[in-house]
């Protein structure tokens, strides 16, 4: 059986990234590390990465106004949209999910990670990003900020 690591990330949908990226730094002194653009499965999004202490808080903008973030923000408002946990072995934790009889709506590959998305009604409402990240874990704060920082989240084709 696959390993959680430890909470990778927290996502929060939020309708301007920009904006709420300024607020953050302001409010918490957060550090933003970069902002990108991302074209998922899911649709494309506009994620500013910051850090708080030792974690990464990402601030998650749909570009789509049908995307699956838009569509969190108009049932449910800005605010929490997922937590990402890191795994040491996706496909192992793939296979004991499933054995459980668990489904996995969603499966992505980039450059960078492997991941899949569990469902809310399987986990008390909370969506959960399960990422492997190719090349293995990091091992320091700097090492994963680094790593945020030379991201090349690129779908593989």
């Amino acid at each position: 059986m696959a390993n959680i690591k430890r909470i990778d990330h927290v996502a929060i949908a939020v309708r301007d990234a920009d904006q709420a990226t300024q607020q953050y730094v302001k409010l918490l002194n957060a550090v933003h590390i970069r902002t990108e653009v991302l074209h998922e499965k899911a649709g494309p999004v506009k994620v500013s990465y910051l850090q708080l202490g030792e974690n990464v808080l990402s601030l998650a903008q749909s570009l789509d106004e049908n995307g699956f973030i838009e569509q969190h923000i108009a049932k449910h408002g800005e605010g929490l949209h997922h937590m990402g946990l890191e795994v040491d072995d996706l496909k192992g934790f793939i296979q004991d999910v499933e054995s459980k009889g668990f489904k996995i709506p969603l499966r992505d590959e980039f450059t960078n990670r492997s991941e899949v998305v569990l469902r809310p009604k399987d986990a008390a409402g909370v969506v959960l990003q399960i990422v492997e990240w190719k090349g293995g874990s990091d091992v320091s704060v700097e090492d994963r900020m680094e790593r945020i920082r030379q991201l090349h989240n690129r779908p593989e084709n």
